[in-house]
């Protein structure tokens, strides 16, 4: 018995008409959109990745920023950083390449006006007179983009943002990527793993066929480039004689 050691991928071609995915919808409606460099790719072994893989670039590129109020009065305080995250989204209404969203366990719900009042806000860790707020900006990313030309439509955003009384805007986190519906690439992928699974019985001669494990997975994702992933469904191909 003969493994693949690229933990490769699977394929008899039946397999594809039944693995066809439909697109992940939330409870809104929306089409699901996931945080690529989450805690979903950490731990992965390099050598544990399929050498089949599906590459394209991320549909945006996001980053977190942060709202912080420190106006005595609390109410007004309150009313300064409401006002200014006011401001962000109807700023972000204006512009096609601009959204806010926020992060809920690694899926990005869109954030509208109407939406901030419902806000919780949060107080600095070392300043109890001092609120917060975390919102997420993310801009499409484009066929001629580079990371900077991308980071930049986000960092002008953020410096022309109106600010209400004592209220400071940063950018805070680390600049993330994200996909819509990765389901939707499970079919073009098992295409790949068939052409592949084929391409190796044939290697082995007439007498080898190949046996898949793992189709049940999901489709995963590792950043594979400033605005590119790799995307993959964890398998093994086994190459067996026929008997």
């Amino acid at each position: 018995m003969i493994k693949n050691t690229a933990v490769a991928v699977a394929a008899v071609i039946l397999a594809l008409g039944a693995a066809a995915a439909s697109p992940a919808f939330c409870q809104s409606g929306a089409v699901e959109e996931v945080v690529v460099t989450g805690s979903r790719v950490r731990g992965w072994d390099p050598d544990e990745i399929p050498a089949v893989r599906l590459d394209r670039r991320a549909d945006n590129l996001i980053v977190e920023i942060r709202a912080v109020g420190d106006t005595r009065d609390a109410a007004q305080r309150r009313a300064e950083l409401i006002e200014t995250l006011r401001g962000l989204a109807r700023a972000a209404g204006r512009q096609a390449d601009i959204d806010l969203s926020i992060e809920v366990d690694g899926a990005l719900t869109p954030l509208t006006e109407d939406m901030v009042s419902t806000l919780t806000l949060g107080v600095d860790g070392n300043r109890s007179d001092t609120s917060t707020a975390s919102l997420i900006v993310k801009t499409p990313i484009r066929a001629d983009d580079t990371m900077d030309s991308a980071s930049g439509r986000i960092e002008r955003f953020v410096q022309g943002a109106p600010k209400a009384g004592r209220t400071l805007l940063n950018i805070t986190g680390d600049w993330q990527l994200s996909i819509l519906n990765p389901a939707q690439y499970r079919t073009p992928i098992l295409a790949l793993m068939a052409e592949d699974a084929r391409a190796t019985a044939q290697a082995f001669g007439p007498g080898y066929g190949v046996q898949a494990e793992g189709l049940e997975n999901r489709v995963t994702w590792i950043q594979s480039g400033p605005l590119e992933l790799s995307m993959f469904i964890p398998y093994k191909l086994t190459v067996t004689p026929k008997s």
